[in-house]
């Protein structure tokens, strides 16, 4: 069963910060350092339901952080990017333990850090990285359909390749 829980008031902030080095040794290397930040503060502020009034809304964690090195050097690029999201509800009781179902209960904070290389030649880009380097194991969302009630996992340490050709 779906329905309007309630009426809710979320406010919040998100800010960029990026700082570039033109030159860091040579004429031809540089750095840029960015952290993109978000916090929101989401309540319920009305509901006919009980218990639900001054809960958080669902599926809103409260920091939303993403902070990055990248390192280029002529063709070559190097990135290294943390990304961090706090806990959150899946439910608007905000049930912090899960039932049988798995469809509520809370969804644990978890970061995850991805590292990236790239270089240019002529019409050819290659590149390469990793994606959830410390293989963390987490999950985003709670399903209550396809494929079955319960979490969602994350996917472990991924690599990739890539081979652009421009022409």
């Amino acid at each position: 069963e779906k329905g309007n829980v309630g009426n809710a008031i979320i406010n919040g902030i998100e800010s960029l910060f990026e700082y570039n080095i033109k030159r860091l040794i040579t004429s031809k290397d540089k750095l840029n350092t960015y952290v993109n930040f978000g916090y929101t503060i989401s309540d319920y502020i009305d509901s006919e339901a009980n218990g639900v009034v001054g809960n958080d809304v669902e599926f809103t964690p409260k920091y939303n952080i993403k902070s990055g090195l990248k390192y280029s050097y002529n063709k070559n690029n190097i990135e290294l990017q943390y990304s961090y999201i706090s806990s959150q509800f899946s439910d608007a009781s905000n049930a912090r333990k899960s039932d049988i179902t798995g469809i509520i209960g809370e969804i644990p904070a978890y970061y995850i850090i991805d590292l990236s290389y790239s270089v240019s030649y002529r019409n050819t880009i290659f590149s390469c990285g990793i994606n959830n380097l410390t293989n963390n194991y987490y999950f985003t969302r709670r399903a209550t359909g396809y494929p079955g009630p319960g979490i969602i996992p994350s996917q472990p340490r991924n690599y990739y390749l890539t081979l652009e050709l421009n022409y």
